[in-house]
């Protein structure tokens, strides 16, 4: 399989796991999924922080089906560090602590999170031809 190829499919595969993301956060913020064990009159609106994540995941996605940039992948990776950072840290002020679909995200953000890493780690066709022009002597 030629490497853009190769690109090409885990870049993909990628997007639509960022939009698997991003549906189950639409879901959580629109209270159509339940992660938390809260009477829902005491519980505030899910729905600024279910916009913001599937938002977020929904760009995501649409970036890798349009670009092959390192750095997109790099500020990726970054955001997939944070997000997963962010919920076991906020894990323990909540009830339940972890719920099925907060883990489940949280795979879902670690296998995106080797995919835009595999993506960043490994030049393009285009990155080698411009190395290798580089490497002309002139």
């Amino acid at each position: 399989m030629p490497v853009d190829t190769g690109r090409r499919v885990v870049r993909y595969l990628a997007a639509l796991l960022s939009g698997g993301a991003a549906v189950v956060y639409l879901l959580i913020g629109f209270e159509m999924i339940r992660v938390v064990d809260v009477n829902p009159s005491d519980m505030p609106s899910m729905l600024p922080f279910g916009l913001a994540a599937g938002g977020a995941f929904l760009l995501g996605a649409v970036l890798l089906l349009l670009f092959d940039r390192r750095l997109l992948w790099i500020l990726g990776g970054l955001f997939q560090v944070m997000a997963i950072v962010m919920y076991f840290a906020v894990a323990p002020q909540r009830d339940p602590s972890f719920e099925p679909w907060g883990i489940g995200l949280k795979v879902i953000q670690a296998v995106l999170l080797v995919a835009l890493a595999w993506l960043a780690l490994r030049p393009s066709q285009a990155g080698r031809r411009v190395a290798a022009i580089r490497r002309i002597p002139r």
